[in-house]
């Protein structure tokens, strides 16, 4: 059976590849939210390991003292890193919890370190503090899980963890055995086993999790107009038929508007391409400013756009286009070389019962674009009723 040094010398070994990997993912190119708290989470464990390593080979204040305040250090990072990684704020509240944690076990380890009558206090506060932690960063992990499969493996080491780890703890109280954690037995070697299986995981788990988020970055760029941020023509033309089916069971029809910004060749002839691009920007701020929050607007191409308006009415309808209508006319586009007036044609069309896709409704939508086109522009257009 391998010493207890050699235990903690092979989990420091598991450590230091975890800490490299983190190094690497941070930088590279994969570098993402809450990497860098990953960096020091794991730094503080090695930390931690490596002293731990070295008991009775250095002061107690090191094996000890501060390798338990590096360990808390480690857990409250490390649950930093994955409410950042979801987007979730460092608020004030996360952030004295944190502190408060990690003081905790400053004072009940440095006050165990001169009175060895309260071991058990502090074996029993390290307990409960990191298992507390590892339920706090298992629920971030789980409150993300529906788009994550990694966020489900590392939740569920976290879990584990917070259980072996209460385990361990009364059953060293138990049996009062305070040496427990540094003597070789059946229970230390499945311990630290356990602990160097659990830490090649979450290893793995974040590297899943980068992965799945940049596989999900690259989903939304296809699908998103780089100069607008709106959805594009290859979101639009993703709409399965179930999903229409969805938008269009409502109560009243599926509406359609296809814009058109009236003149837009001659933005670009006259002012030059970095205008044309400045002109389709505020058109698009502006268009989704009439909006509702169930309407969507797209991009579809160089100065075409499309609104999809669930549970529109053809007066909804009409009444959305104009409201469009006039304040894209009474909203110009100031610049250096003076103030451009612009206006929009507008296209509407509304669902029917028989139809089964969205490009029926787009090509009605089309064909009244083009007859406010025709019309003279700066026109709404609903085919279903005379305007």
């Amino acid at each position: 059976m391998l010493g207890i040094r050699e235990l903690y010398a092979s989990l420091t070994i598991t450590a230091l590849v975890s800490t490299a990997t983190v190094f690497w993912l941070y930088f590279s190119r994969f570098s993402t939210r809450g990497v860098l708290w990953w960096v020091i989470s794991m730094s503080c464990y090695l930390l931690c390991l490596i002293l731990m390593t070295l008991r009775g080979i250095i002061p107690p204040f090191f094996s000890e003292f501060i390798a338990n305040i590096a360990a808390t250090a480690g857990y409250v990072c490390f649950w930093f890193a994955i409410r950042l990684f979801f987007n979730r704020p460092l608020t004030r509240n996360i952030w004295g919890c944190g502190l408060f944690l990690t003081l905790l076990i400053t004072v009940a380890s440095g006050i165990a370190l001169y009175d060895s009558e309260l071991v058990t206090g502090k074996v029993l506060i390290i307990g409960i503090n990191y298992s507390t932690i590892n339920i706090f960063t298992a629920y971030e992990l789980l409150r993300n899980a529906h788009r994550s499969n990694a966020a489900k493996v590392l939740a569920a080491i976290n879990i584990i963890n917070a259980v072996i780890i209460n385990l361990r703890g009364f059953h060293i109280v138990q049996t009062a055995s305070f040496n427990t954690y540094f003597t070789t037995g059946w229970t230390t070697s499945a311990y630290v086993l356990w602990t160097n299986l659990s830490l090649l995981i979450t290893t793995l788990g974040l590297m899943m999790l980068i992965v799945e988020d940049l596989h999900s970055k690259l989903a939304r760029q296809a699908m998103e107009d780089p100069l607008t941020g709106l959805f594009n023509r290859r979101a639009l033309t993703s709409i399965t038929p179930e999903e229409f089916s969805e938008l269009k069971n409502n109560k009243m029809p599926l509406g359609l508007l296809m814009l058109d910004i009236d003149h837009f060749k001659a933005v670009n002839d006259t002012y030059g391409h970095t205008t044309g691009d400045a002109l389709l920007k505020q058109f698009a701020d502006e268009v989704s400013s009439c909006l509702r929050s169930t309407d969507t607007l797209y991009r579809i191409g160089g100065e075409e756009f499309l609104i999809i308006a669930p549970n529109a009415s053809i007066t909804n309808l009409q009444a959305l286009g104009e409201r469009i209508r006039n304040h894209i006319e009474q909203t110009p586009l100031v610049i250096t070389e003076g103030t451009i007036y612009h206006t929009v044609s507008i296209g509407c069309a509304i669902s029917y019962k028989k139809d089964m896709c969205l490009n029926a409704i787009l090509e009605r939508a089309d064909t009244a674009l083009y007859s406010a086109k025709a019309l003279g522009r700066n026109k709404v257009i609903i085919p279903e009723v005379a305007v």
